[in-house]
């Protein structure tokens, strides 16, 4: 059994992350980091043998571990990344894996020669409806895959567990819905299309100069066809919505019911149902391990991760 350590416990950790662990029989967490006294006694409720620590640093001196899994604020990711590698652990890390492709490289020659797996959390692979459109996707029912449209509708920005919402800060987050909500879209589009995208275009809405969007629309080019991204965080209602269309047919997700070929399955939760998805998570754990045993496996997983933040800021950088 692998045992590894959750970085920075807020709501995507206690409510996405742990439950999962708690069912798994290959990975274990034996120890939390997070410089937040208050979230380091909450996750200390959680089992007896959990340990607190403050600092990858002070965890690593202390504990051994296999893995760490980062789910702190997009900005902390990198140096944390590093941190966990110097530590020689593999690193399992919430999305935008990075908000600079600066850091990349340093990031991929560390992991190599340490020999350890950088994956990131690209979980919505993973939710039962959309694994069934990949299948129906890779088994040719649609022909060859032409265009996707993602819409992803929200009333606001996810919450966070205390203090002001890091997801306005740009320093913090690295953007704004196209960065949050936008990265799921793009590396599901790079997932279905299964190429090496062209260029991509977009436009925004900001609320006033100088703040993150709250809506944008963004069209990546690819060699046989193109994905069209739509976000908001000022919808009257939680939907999700999306359409693959192919040479000889379509496929469309509408939240929780998937309509291909005349047929319509129905599935028990809605894409937009919720934060966290510890069912997507735990469905995707297998993976990650296997990942961790063999990180040859993560450097796919690794560039997948690279090109969405490549693409966004291609679009950050043409909006000006």
């Amino acid at each position: 059994m692998l045992r590894g350590a959750i970085v920075g416990f807020g709501n995507v950790a206690q409510f996405g992350h742990w439950p999962a662990y708690r069912e798994n029989s290959d990975a274990r967490i034996v120890a939390i980091v997070d410089s937040n006294c208050e979230r380091r006694a909450a996750a200390s409720t959680l089992a007896s043998s959990i340990a607190p620590f403050d600092s990858i640093s002070d965890l690593a001196a202390k504990v051994a571990v296999d893995f760490v899994d980062i789910c702190t604020p997009p900005a902390l990711h990198a140096q944390q990344i590093l941190e966990a590698i110097d530590a020689r652990c593999h690193v399992l890390c919430e999305k935008p894996l990075l908000i600079e492709s600066g850091a990349v490289e340093t990031i991929a020659r560390a992991a190599e020669a340490a020999g350890v797996a950088v994956v990131p959390v690209h979980n919505w692979k993973y939710a039962p409806i959309i694994l069934r459109a990949t299948e129906l996707l890779r088994s040719g029912a649609i022909g060859s895959l032409r265009t996707v449209e993602i819409t992803t509708l929200r009333t606001q920005n996810a919450a966070v567990v205390a203090g002001p919402n890091w997801r306005q800060n740009r320093a913090a987050a690295g953007g704004g819905i196209l960065m949050d909500h936008g990265w799921h879209a793009i590396y599901l589009a790079l997932h279905w299309f299964a190429e090496t995208p062209k260029a991509i275009r977009a436009d925004f809405h900001r609320p006033s100069e100088g703040e993150v969007e709250d809506e944008a629309r963004a069209t990546i080019e690819f060699p046989s066809g193109q994905a069209a991204i739509s976000l908001s965080w000022n919808a009257a209602s939680r939907e999700n919505r999306i359409q693959l269309i192919g040479s000889a047919g379509e496929i469309a997700i509408d939240d929780d019911e998937l309509r291909a070929g005349g047929e319509t399955i129905s599935f028990p939760t809605k894409l937009s149902e919720g934060s966290h998805h510890p069912d997507w998570f735990a469905a995707m754990l297998p993976d990650v391990v296997t990942a961790f045993r063999d990180p040859a496996r993560a450097w796919p997983l690794f560039r997948e991760a690279e090109t969405c933040l490549r693409l966004i800021e291609q679009a950050y950088a043409a909006s000006g």
